[in-house]
């Protein structure tokens, strides 16, 4: 796990970024925490540390109370992408050209509708107190003046609290609208379509093994693959499925596949599938020229493995593996494994 963290922060400038924005609201988050337990300390002694202690208090307190509004009331909401009807809302069925929308983000919408729930409530409730406002200032001002003999401190105690609201209201809200929310549109993205993610490793091996099966075969959607500024990972596993049907071309598949196990490519049930075609590729040819059983059950056990992961991500390629299994047929990469036992266990 700390290899690929590694890796992906070395490799993928977006990923950086999208760690360091994460990294530094949990950063001010334990500042705050530390700064407010040191005031409380402070806020214990008398005279102006005992001031400055009760001041600090307010201030983050209210940051506080501040942030968890400006958080509420930014929380991102569902988007959608497609063609768009009059007056820019989405069409629907039978407004002219049927469209279907894909939602991006908010595959779960508990936190949106307590968010607009509790920001409803909010708002409806200070607006019917908000004549009480003063009356509870005035209440702060006669406690700090009780409790301490600064006068400085209870004449400014309200303007603290007001500062440290808006202060964290403004913070949270800026920070949630302008990388929370890109940060929680990435994961919704990544796990709904993870063959997006740039491949992390290998893209210059991949870009030229693109460019070789396009002057090879003529087809265009690997020009295509070769000249993109980036690769994907289902760029990516185009390529491979090509290779498979190239002399030798599974040890370039295994070669590459060994280090896109240590990537995001491990989510994607593709990618097993070709691994699994691939081991039992590898499985075959040492079988026929006769290789120690030490090599064979090496490959056998690569080529469960990656049939494993393929179905426990999507049992649909239980299927697909057993018309791989069957001797004869035009992909018959695992026709060594038609009677195993243990793959027999897997797709079945």
């Amino acid at each position: 796990m700390f290899r690929i963290f590694m890796r992906r922060w070395i490799t993928d400038r977006q990923t950086r970024r999208r760690d360091q924005y994460a990294a530094l609201l949990a950063i001010v988050g334990l500042l705050c925490a530390l700064l407010t337990l040191t005031f409380m300390i402070l806020s214990q002694f008398p005279g102006r540390f005992g001031a400055v202690g009760l001041g600090g208090v307010i201030l983050f307190a209210a940051a506080a109370a501040g942030g968890g509004l400006g958080f509420l009331f930014s929380v991102p909401r569902v988007l959608s992408t497609g063609l768009a009807g009059p007056n820019g809302a989405d069409r629907k069925e039978g407004e002219g050209k049927e469209v279907k929308a894909d939602r991006l983000l908010g595959s779960n919408t508990n936190l949106e509708r307590i968010s607009e729930w509790l920001t409803t409530m909010i708002v409806g409730v200070g607006l019917s107190q908000i004549t009480s406002v003063g009356e509870h200032m005035a209440a702060l001002t006669a406690f700090l003046a009780g409790h301490h003999d600064s006068t400085t401190l209870a004449a400014a105690g309200p303007f603290i609290l007001i500062v440290g609201l808006v202060g964290g209201f403004i913070f949270l809200y800026l920070y949630t609208r302008l990388y929370l929310s890109p940060l929680f549109l990435y994961v919704e993205t990544l796990i709904s379509k993870p063959g997006q993610e740039e491949v992390p490793t290998q893209e210059d091996r991949i870009r030229t093994l693109a460019r070789e099966l396009s002057e090879k075969t003529g087809a265009s959607f690997f020009r295509y693959i070769a000249d993109r500024d980036s690769i994907s990972l289902d760029n990516t596993m185009h390529v491979l499925s090509a290779l498979l049907y190239e002399d030798d071309g599974y040890r370039t598949v295994l070669e590459i596949g060994d280090e896109l196990e240590e990537t995001l490519a491990a989510e994607m049930p593709r990618f097993w599938y070709i691994m699994a075609a691939a081991n039992g590729q590898l499985h075959h040819q040492l079988l026929s020229r006769g290789e120690a059983k030490p090599e064979l059950e090496d490959a056998r056990k690569a080529v469960l493995k990656a049939s494993q992961m393929a179905v426990s991500l999507d049992p649909n390629y239980k299927r697909r593996l057993l018309e791989l299994s069957r001797p004869g047929s035009r992909d018959d990469d695992l026709q060594d494994f038609t009677d195993d036992p243990d793959f027999k266990k897997i797709v079945r």
